[in-house]
């Protein structure tokens, strides 16, 4: 009987231990295809939302590719300062980017996904050192993957700019298991200089990376010390972060508009807030409302400073660790150090900058270092261990969810950043100035506005694409008889600015494709000799067209764009649909020029203003550029420089009402006319009657504008708004006259 017994329990346990087995292999298959989806994913949207158009800082470390094409950059150029950081090694990706792909950002977003992968691998190589159990460590690796490659970090990933912050923390990542393998070697008695030299270039890489690089070269010195690597060891190492320091500091300036360094040391609490804010930045990716996001932002930050108290406590008692653990260790203090040097230059910023997207990079890389440090230490024999292990499980389980719901978010962000980037293209593309579009891709216009000849002229970046630069020319497939047919309007025109007879608008409409049954993507203007004069992109959300037209299955069917037309000219719009096939998508004349200089002596009676104007934001009684003087022949003028461009605001000048079609004021405007408009409002109702972008005048002349219809005989305001930032963008105007008798 007894016999009979055990024989069950044998049976009994060796079937659990397979349930067992075959449930921990699902849930490892899961997890690799899961994490398989999420590197797909990625992949998929730097190829949709990436783009060739430079964004943000790329825009003025441009002039360092444009002095390589123009061949008059010195070597010694190359580690001048961005900011605080010297990045020698990120310029070098966007020269290979400008070589071989005309600077359409194709190998800078490339390399981000190598370099994640390349941290990716530096922490399984140091965690597979470690970790017994295979099954484990491949579940932990598909978790690792998830966490490192999602688009909680859209800003990094999408950006072609962004390679140093993925390579800050992976040349890191591999400096620690390069100079970890090389004490390996020593142990054992092998070869150790070939590893040691490769850490030690590494962190060279890293310094001239980012600023925070330099803590790699100096946390290699208590590595040596932990792992008892010997006195030359040390010493080398320790001369090696010394040289690469005094390098990086040699000539450096401070950065202007950071926080002082003493805030930090009289603010402790609101240092401790921004740094825990920072290490839990995770949480930000799930779009928690305010307070509940920061507070659980510096939660579990707080509970990332206390674990790397403990490892680093439990590292200094024993004193005999692995070397893989002491590098994963190393990297955990790397980003920690990271996260307080930027606590000091900007905890004056606020807690939300602690919780930009590019910071979730390195924060990503300090959790999954904390995961694969701890995991290999669990215990299960007793309650205290099962229940650690529990709790491991879950913050595993948690930033799990917060990276999985980071990358649904990334993506939507994505997509709306790629509609928003390609309207500031299809500016470009249609040589049209406005800076409000501008903005979505830099925020000073000037810098735009200097490098955009030159990538015209060298075909880079967005004019890389034969199809972008077609404005003025006849294409002779343009002229041919469309092949396929659309359904589509142009909606709307807006005049953003007059100059040399023509206007510049911002163009709005719909398309839909009947051959293809989905949305237009690209919009071609022509005028009525088949001329090319203007770009739009598609993809923008129109439920209205859905709505009312049933062949259309979803709502992303508008388009905006940009082009310069004579007034009351024909425009045609063309969809392209691939393969230079076009559709004929609508055709509308450009609006009337309703407004035209005259002399100053064109001025006649005042128009009668019971008020004085209504000024708001930098308008001010004599508020034009020095520049332009006085008005001649004297009376009261009212400007937007006010003592800067970047001021902005309006002037309201009414009610008044009118009997006459045409009025005058004088007017000079800065050497840019974009973003100054005058726009006639009903007094009672407010709403717009017409709107007259003012012409570029640097002296002072008459401007003359003729009134609607429905402005006759009515109380109506007259509204001068400057709402451009960039050099040049200011305007001024004296009083309302009637023109004068015998004016044509």
């Amino acid at each position: 009987m007894a016999v009979a017994m055990g024989g069950l329990r044998k049976r009994y346990s060796s079937g659990m231990t397979n349930i067992g087995s075959i449930v921990r292999l699902f849930i490892t298959v899961s997890l690799l295809i899961f994490c398989a989806v999420i590197v797909l994913t990625t992949i998929l949207a730097q190829i949709r939302f990436g783009g060739a158009v430079p964004l943000s800082d790329q825009w003025t470390d441009f002039d360092y590719t444009r002095r390589l094409a123009e061949g008059r950059l010195r070597f010694s150029e190359l580690f001048d300062q961005h900011n605080e950081h010297r990045i020698f090694f990120p310029r070098l990706i966007f020269f290979l980017d400008y070589l071989i792909a005309n600077n359409t950002n194709t190998v800078d977003l490339t390399f981000n996904l190598l370099i994640v992968a390349g941290t990716l691998f530096s922490i399984l190589a140091l965690y597979r050192k470690l970790e017994k159990d295979r099954s484990v460590y491949l579940g932990l690796a598909a978790i690792a993957t998830v966490i490192l490659f999602s688009l909680s970090q859209r800003e990094n990933f999408l950006w072609g700019f962004q390679v140093q912050f993925f390579g800050a923390v992976a040349a890191a990542a591999a400096a620690f298991l390069a100079f970890s393998v090389s004490i390996e070697r020593a142990q054992r008695g092998g070869g150790a200089m070939a590893p040691r030299c490769l850490a030690y270039f590494l962190v060279l890489v890293d310094t001239y990376t980012l600023s925070n690089g330099i803590l790699a070269a100096f946390l290699l010195i208590p590595m040596a010390l932990a792992l008892r690597a010997g006195r030359a060891v040390v010493f080398s190492t320790a001369g090696w972060a010394l040289l690469l320091a005094a390098s990086y500091f040699f000539n450096f300036h401070p950065v202007q508009g950071h926080s002082p360094y003493l805030y930090s040391i009289t603010h402790p609490l609101d240092y401790l807030a921004y740094l825990s804010g920072y290490l839990g930045n995770l949480v930000t990716c799930l779009g928690l409302a305010e307070p509940l996001r920061s507070r659980g932002a510096i939660l579990l930050g707080a509970i990332g400073l206390l674990l790397t108290l403990a490892a680093l406590a439990r590292s200094l008692r024993t004193w005999d660790e692995a070397p893989a653990r002491v590098a994963l260790l190393a990297l955990i203090l790397f980003v920690l150090g990271t996260a307080m040097l930027t606590a000091l230059g900007r905890i004056t910023f606020g807690l939300e900058q602690a919780f930009s997207g590019r910071y979730v990079t390195p924060v990503s890389v300090f959790w999954m270092a904390h995961i694969c440090y701890w995991g290999p230490l669990r215990r299960l024999r007793d309650g205290l261990g099962a229940g650690l292990a529990l709790a491991g499980v879950a913050m595993v389980a948690g930033l799990m969810f917060c990276a999985v719901k980071g990358h649904v978010r990334g993506w939507r962000e994505g997509a709306n950043q790629a509609l928003t980037t390609a309207q500031a293209r299809d500016a470009f593309l249609s040589d049209v100035r406005d800076d409000a579009t501008y903005r979505n891709v830099f925020p000073v216009a000037e810098v735009i506005v200097q490098h955009l000849p030159f990538m015209r002229d060298h075909h880079l970046s967005m004019f890389a694409d034969a199809d972008n630069r077609l404005l003025g020319q006849k294409p002779a497939w343009l002229a041919a008889p469309p092949a396929d047919q659309c359904l589509g309007a142009i909606d709307v025109m807006e005049p953003l600015s007059t100059n040399d007879g023509k206007i510049s608008l911002s163009v709005t409409g719909w398309a839909w494709d009947l051959s293809a049954r989905g949305a237009v993507k690209r919009v071609l203007f022509t005028d009525a000799t088949g001329t090319v004069i203007g770009y739009a992109g598609g993809g923008w959300p129109r439920p209205d067209v859905r709505a009312a037209v049933p062949v259309v299955s979803h709502d992303k069917v508008g388009w905006t764009g940009f082009l310069k037309a004579d007034p009351a000219a024909p425009i045609r719009a063309y969809g392209l649909t691939g393969g230079r096939h076009v559709c004929l998508i609508g055709e509308k004349a450009a609006p009337q020029n309703h407004s035209r200089f005259v002399p100053l002596s064109s001025l006649g009676d005042d128009v009668p203003v019971a008020t004085g104007p209504i000024l708001s934001g930098g308008w001010s009684k004599n508020g034009q550029n020095a520049a332009a003087g006085p008005l001649p022949g004297g009376g009261d003028v009212y400007g937007s420089w006010g003592g800067a461009d970047s001021n902005v605001g309006d002037m309201r000048i009414g009610p008044f009402t009118v009997s006459k079609a045409r009025i005058a004021f004088p007017v000079v405007t800065g050497p840019h006319a974009e973003n100054q408009v005058a726009m006639l409002l009903d007094a009672e109702t407010g709403a717009e009657l017409r709107s007259y972008p003012l012409i570029l005048s640097t002296v002072w002349t008459a401007l003359e504008i003729e009134l609607p219809e429905a402005a006759m005989g009515k109380a109506v305001i007259l509204v001068f708004r400057d709402h451009g930032t960039g050099w040049g963008e200011w305007s001024a105007v004296g009083a309302l006259h009637e023109v004068a008798p015998g004016t044509p």
